[in-house]
């Protein structure tokens, strides 16, 4: 077991406990919102984590880039990362490849995206301002 997921299990079982405590005491020590926010810093966290055990993809069930921001998209059909984009619409969205407008979504290409991770920013030759 890597040591990102025992993290994860020990959140897991620290949420599971706190909850248990506190439904089992008649006057608890903190109220509603103090649990909750509680348990939503602990899921943050989870989430954190979760982002850099994957090396920074983001399944589509959690999250939906940003409207036309070019992505790297991986595909639990194929297996090579591709650049392309989302686009939201009235039924939710969709994603496409590339960088230019074309209609075909990724799912009328028979391709499943599974995940997506923002591009990484473009090389810059280092500058010697000593001329």
């Amino acid at each position: 077991m890597r040591a990102e997921e025992k993290i994860l299990e020990e959140i897991e079982e620290e949420i599971r406990m706190k909850r248990a405590v506190w439904e089992s005491i008649e006057k608890p020590p903190y109220n509603d919102i103090e649990q909750s926010l509680w348990i939503a810093g602990m899921r943050n966290a989870k989430d954190i984590i979760c982002k850099h055990m994957n090396d920074g993809w983001i399944p589509v069930e959690k999250d939906q880039p940003k409207t036309d921001d070019y992505i790297l998209l991986s595909f639990e059909n194929f297996s090579l990362p591709l650049v392309g984009r989302y686009e939201s619409n009235e039924e939710g969205g969709a994603f496409y490849l590339g960088d230019c407008y074309e209609e075909d979504t990724c799912i009328s290409q028979d391709l499943y995206v599974n995940a997506w991770r923002p591009l990484p920013a473009p090389y810059r030759p280092e500058t010697n301002n000593e001329n």
